[in-house]
């Protein structure tokens, strides 16, 4: 009953903004227990991949994963399957590993797999042979992270046949991975929520960089994307929304490098272009906001080698999330105290929900905002939220906090002596303090921040 509640709350509190429909219906508790599992070759590697799992890699393995897929004994067993047709029986409930045909080979594809870490050692790859096939396939996916990997294909291929291909999926970590060429694009992502791409490289594919399509709240940060050619190389359909490239850097690449259907946003990006090769929509409506800090050249220069990140700890990160949340909380006080605006908008709304009777909401956005030139207009971003409600005779209270990027880093529910916190922290870990019962579940409140902020930006940018 409960869930059921929540979930109508969620979906009456979007303040008449309708939410984008990348959604992943049905999906497990981000809290369950994680089985690890450490691979050497295509046979464990296949075998090891499931739900609720972490499968390391071994340094130095190379793992062709056709060896596997040509296999049709092994994957006639539970929970795995062999199809010729590709859309096939993959919009079921179950979880699937499946092996499908390509054109000239088998493609792997995972269906309705939740909480899934892989992680490469020192030097791991994963290629496919044919080339018409995307190398990883998600569909109805959730909470997939991949981090530290070497993907592609060993031959080049034409038409069809990308690096990583994401569906239907939500929560999606892509970090410190190379996606190189021979895959006709680096990413596509469809209706895919929460996608975020952090410290990866893609490089040397032979159709362009990406497309995204009917995507919410995708990010790059810290990216290079070089050397692919040689159509659209960045393609952002529409209805795509909150598309953030951060400290990203473009260079060598061949083609029309912005094609655009969506708005986007450009922060401290380095951004090289040859001379001869069209910029595209850049000049365009679509291409939203790029900020002074933004280089432009046109140019061919080879990349310099990134300088790398310190790594924080778990209890450093718990404390930059603390120190994130006092500040916040600093501010708003100071405003008031200094009778300053108070950069505040408050919503409220009265509903009846079926089951759970009248439900009375205030929502405080508190947000920063800053003169787009771009824009002409000033821009708002929230960082942090509070809500008050009533599910019958029970009230609630939330609290939702964002870091500079804009990205979820705090949540804090309270019914009665009931608590629940959630922390990801800038390394994305996550963590939890349950006080009683669990009030909410991880996948509800990541649509909720969703639905609450598509409000915000609605009621302040005039568009969602």
């Amino acid at each position: 009953m409960k869930r059921y509640i929540f979930s109508l709350i969620a979906l009456c509190l979007t303040l008449g903004v309708q939410a984008h429909d990348a959604r992943v219906e049905d999906v497990p508790l981000q809290d369950q227990p994680m089985e690890t599992f450490t691979v050497s070759n295509e046979r464990e590697f296949v075998t090891a991949l499931g739900s609720n799992r972490i499968v390391i890699i071994k340094d130095g393995t190379t793992l062709n994963l056709t060896k596997q897929l040509n296999n049709s004994d092994f994957f006639g067993y539970y929970g795995r399957l062999w199809t010729d047709d590709y859309y096939g029986e993959r919009n079921g409930d179950d979880e699937l590993i499946v092996s499908c045909d390509r054109f000239d080979g088998r493609q792997l594809e995972l269906v309705n797999v939740h909480n899934l870490t892989i992680r490469g050692g020192k030097d791991c790859k994963i290629v496919v042979e044919p080339r018409y096939a995307n190398v990883l396939n998600f569909y109805r996916c959730s909470h997939i992270t991949l981090e530290n990997l070497t993907v592609g294909h060993t031959e080049e291929g034409y038409c069809e046949g990308g690096v990583l291909y994401f569906e239907n999926s939500a929560r999606i970590l892509v970090k410190n991975c190379d996606l190189y060429g021979c895959g006709t694009y680096g990413l596509e992502a469809h209706s895919t929520l929460e996608l975020t791409m952090d410290n990866t490289v893609i490089r040397d594919c032979s159709y362009g960089i990406m497309i995204l399509d009917a995507t919410h709240t995708t990010k790059f940060i810290d990216c290079d994307f070089i050397r692919c050619r040689e159509f659209s190389l960045v393609e952002i359909n529409a209805e795509c929304r909150d598309t953030r490239f951060l400290r990203c850097r473009f260079a060598q690449n061949k083609g029309s490098l912005f094609n655009l259907h969506s708005k986007i946003a450009v922060e401290s990006c380095e951004i090289h272009h040859p001379q001869g090769e069209e910029l595209g929509n850049a000049d365009s409506r679509y291409f939203g906001y790029a900020d002074d800090n933004t280089r432009w050249f046109r140019d061919d220069k080879a990349l310099e080698s990134r300088p790398k990140k310190p790594t924080l700890s778990k209890e450093e990160q718990l404390a930059a999330i603390r120190k994130l949340y006092a500040d916040a909380k600093k501010n708003i006080e100071q405003r008031k105290e200094a009778e300053l605006p108070p950069d505040e908008l408050v919503l409220t709304g009265n509903y009846m929900a079926a089951g759970a009777g009248p439900i009375n909401a205030v929502t405080h956005y508190y947000f920063s905002g800053d003169y787009s030139e771009e824009r002409s207009s000033e821009y708002y971003q929230t960082y942090f939220i509070t809500r008050k409600f009533n599910v019958g005779a029970m009230d609630y209270y939330q609290e939702l906090l964002y870091d500079d990027e804009g990205t979820l880093v705090f949540f804090f529910e309270k019914q009665g002596e009931n608590e629940t916190r959630y922390y990801w922290g800038p390394d994305y870990f996550q963590h939890e303090v349950i006080k009683g019962e669990r009030l909410s579940e991880v996948d509800y409140v990541l649509r909720l921040s969703q639905s609450l902020i598509l409000s915000f930006t609605y009621q302040m940018n005039g568009e969602p």
